[in-house]
Order: structure tokens, then sequence, then C-alpha cells
């Protein structure tokens, strides 16, 4: 069995390597020191497709297969040093982005999917709590019908992307005695 490579994955890989060191590096350390969010660097790793590389085109997409979106996030990684901004990339991408094209409904693939993998829309993911950590199991922020919606109680913390995020997915408790055989949902908020 061959587990080389295919051309097009060589220069996929290569690319985003070269994009990446030529253009996210500078500053890497004022950023670190500075606990900033390089808002300018967030879009043009939009323009390079990273926040939506296995969404469909027709969504806003890179449309990759998953071996070639692990391999773009790699050299994503191994070209860029900043690891926060290479967490909050993968962030956005595996806890909100693929979450929403894979349950989400047609309306809200429309309404969010474009604008979060190019980059002008910033997702997190709300799963962690203060006495639970990210165990889904153990979530005790409830969510219950209220009008039209639901109302949200609890406390989260830890959330990937959240100072900065326009969006996020929030896992809550909507039905006790299920816990986590179906009584656990996620919200868009």
């Amino acid at each position: 069995m061959d587990f080389s490579l295919a051309e097009e994955q060589k220069l996929l890989r290569d690319g985003i390597v070269r994009f990446a060191r030529k253009e996210l590096n500078h500053g890497v350390l004022e950023r670190d020191r500075d606990q900033a969010f390089a808002h300018d660097l967030w879009l043009k790793c939009g323009e390079m497709g990273l926040q939506g590389l296995p969404v469909p085109e027709a969504h806003g997409g890179s449309a990759l297969d998953p071996l070639s979106s692990a391999i773009a996030l790699e050299a994503f990684g191994y070209g860029c040093y900043d690891g926060g901004g290479v967490f909050s990339v993968a962030a956005h991408l595996c806890s909100c982005v693929v979450p929403i094209w894979e349950h989400g409904s047609e309306e809200q693939k429309r309404r969010y999917l474009p604008g979060l993998c190019k980059g002008t829309l910033i997702g997190g993911n709300a799963m962690s709590e203060p006495n639970s950590g990210s165990d889904a199991f153990s979530l005790t922020t409830t969510a219950v019908p209220d009008g039209a919606g639901f109302r949200l109680n609890g406390t989260k913390t830890f959330i990937s992307n959240g100072p900065v995020a326009d969006l996020m997915v929030v896992f809550a408790l909507t039905d006790p005695q299920k816990r986590y055989f179906g009584g656990i949902t996620a919200f868009l908020v």
C-alpha cells in the first residue's frame, strides 16, 4: 500500500507552509506578549481557505477531503509560529464550523457558513464548565423553553475564541432524565 501524498496534497501542504511563513509570523512575539488577537491575519487565513477546509464550496468552503484537510492543518501548524493563532483557527473549524456544516439546518448553513469559512465571522464552542471541565456528560448548564426559543442558565469557562467570537456553539442540558442519552442540545448563540 502506498502512503505517499498525492501531488495535489504536496502542493497544498507546501503552499500553506509558504503562506504561513510569509504572512503570519511577523510580530508573533509582540502579539503573544500583548495577548492580542490579530484580526487582519485571521482574515488572511480566511482568504487562504483555512477556516472552511472540508466545507462544500456551495457553503463557502474549500471542499477538501478529510485527509487533505488534516494535511492542510498540519502544514499550517508547521509554518505558523503563532501557536495561539493555529489553535484558534483549528478550534473555530473543528468546534463550530464542522458542527454547523454537519448538523445545522439549511437556513443556519446558508446564514453562517460563508462568513465562518472566509473568516468574516469567528466561531467558538462553549462546552467547558467550572465544575465539570469539558465533560459533556457532567454539564450543569440548562436550556429551558422560553417563548419561541430557549433560556440558557449556567456558567461556561475556557471558551476557545470566546473574547473575539461572533457565534458560539453552546451545549446545555435540555432533559436531565436523559442526560447524555439525548438530553444535551447544542445551541447557536
